[in-house]
């Protein structure tokens, strides 16, 4: 840091660097220095009240024959400095009075380049006042005080760029700093049809100096509508307000954050019950601040409820018959895959042909394989038919038709053929939330007679 102001004797004479000449050009940086209230005091120095630092620096041209005027002058300087913090002062061959002149802070600058990292150039235009033979004094004044470090001072003469690198300039450094780095994940997962949310949190010191008191915050929005589960979170000293209903509050003091450090921060939500099929979003943002540093993350995640109606009907034609199922989307519900698994059963006595199961696989129920197309089969026997990966796209519906002729009977009065549906389950469980397939089983039977009998009329 640069020393506290003290006094300073200007004789004899002593310089902290004294570098060049180069094409008639040198710097220094004196021992001593001249405030603006007249004092002479160490160079650089502090002032506590008001809390300002001073660094002074000369340079000087010659009157050689190949001497070129300075017409710029770059002195780097900590890069967090803004402009408002920063004041710079001349006085040239002594004359007068120190005087405001403009400045400008640039990390990179055309004829300089880019700055060594952790610094940015501090820029002053000589406006064609800084010829042959001038001693020119450049006072910079930084609210605050700054750790020292040796850097190179450039200056630009005409055409020339000359680097003034002796080893021995001491220019203004940052002050060590901590830096907060906050990366948020979040994924959900569904587990025997229940949706959990999952939440990793990374809070990372990327500064050169330890973060104390780092608090941390996390709203994570999520439709009031759906009942919650217990939430736990680590570490466990973290709060958990839920409140105000559609918002869960995670809070803290995280404590001190050395550099290079990290705290990882973990949740799960689990959620216990959904009104109504629908797609759901759970936005957040989590955020970690401490003094002088703070930074954000957020993360979107969703996950669908679904939920289909299931119907049963069937028609006749003379000697043919068919069965349906239609799956239809309910309400807002997206559109999902499900599996069906329907049972078909046919009284003794009767013989039938299916001419087809609507795209389906159809077998023996008690063994013995597919059940061919256009062969008699003769009850009494059971089939299942399995509808796999059906499509139900939202707002809409699928139909799944068996169709078959009856080809003989040999019963005295009424037979039935028994249609049922007692099973629909989703075919990617861990996708989505699988509200309900409506009121299962659903049943359609035609009764076998004289003449066919659709008990369940398709409309």
């Amino acid at each position: 840091m640069a020393d506290p102001i003290q006094s300073c004797n200007c004789i004899p004479h002593e310089n902290i660097c004294c570098c060049g000449p180069e094409s008639g050009i040198s710097v220094v940086q004196p021992t001593c220095q001249t405030l603006p209230d007249g004092r002479v005091v160490n160079n650089p120095a502090f002032a506590a009240i008001p809390s300002i630092s001073y660094w002074s620096y000369k340079f000087f041209t010659d009157c050689g024959t190949e001497t070129q005027a300075i017409t710029t002058i770059a002195i780097p300087v900590c890069e967090t400095l803004t402009a408002e913090s920063v004041a710079v002062f001349e006085k040239i061959d002594g004359c007068g009075q120190f005087v405001s002149v403009p400045f400008t802070l640039a990390k990179t600058s055309p004829g300089f380049g880019t700055a060594e990292d952790g610094y940015q150039w501090l820029l002053v235009n000589s406006d064609n006042r800084y010829g042959k033979g001038v001693c020119v004094e450049l006072q910079i004044q930084l609210t605050g005080n700054f750790p020292t470090a040796v850097q190179a001072i450039k200056v630009n003469a005409a055409t020339n760029v000359l680097t003034f690198d002796c080893g021995c300039f001491l220019v203004p450094r940052c002050n060590p700093q901590g830096q907060l780095t906050v990366i948020k994940r979040c994924s959900r997962t569904i587990v025997e049809n229940q949706v959990t949310l999952n939440y990793e949190v990374n809070v990372t010191n990327n500064g050169n100096a330890a973060l104390p008191n780092v608090q941390y915050l996390d709203t994570v929005f999520i439709p009031s509508t759906l009942g919650l589960g217990t939430i736990t979170v680590t570490p466990v000293s973290l709060n958990v307000n839920t409140s105000v209903p559609g918002q869960i509050t995670i809070s803290g003091n995280l404590g001190t954050i050395t550099p290079g450090g990290q705290i990882n921060i973990t949740y799960t939500i689990p959620i216990t019950s959904i009104p109504s099929p629908e797609l759901y979003v759970i936005n957040n943002t989590a955020m970690a601040s401490a003094a002088g540093t703070m930074d954000i993350s957020s993360c979107t995640t969703e996950f669908e409820a679904v939920e289909v109606n299931t119907t049963k009907c069937c028609t006749i034609a003379g000697n043919r018959g068919s069965f349906t199922i239609t799956l239809a989307s309910v309400a807002q519900s997206p559109t999902t895959n499900v599996n069906v698994e329907d049972h078909l059963m046919i009284p003794n006595g009767v013989t039938v042909q299916f001419t087809s199961f609507g795209g389906c696989d159809a077998v023996f129920s008690s063994g013995g394989g597919p059940v061919p197309l256009n062969t008699n089969i003769s009850g009494p026997v059971d089939i299942t038919i399995s509808c796999n990966n059906v499509l139900v796209p939202a707002g809409g519906s699928i139909s799944k038709t068996v169709t078959f002729t009856i080809v003989s009977s040999t019963l005295f009065g009424t037979a039935v053929i028994q249609n049922m549906v007692n099973i629909v389950t989703p075919t990617n469980p861990d996708s989505q939330v699988f509200l309900s397939a409506g009121q299962l089983p659903v049943q359609s039977n035609i009764d076998v007679s004289l003449n066919l009998v659709c008990r369940n009329p398709c409309s």
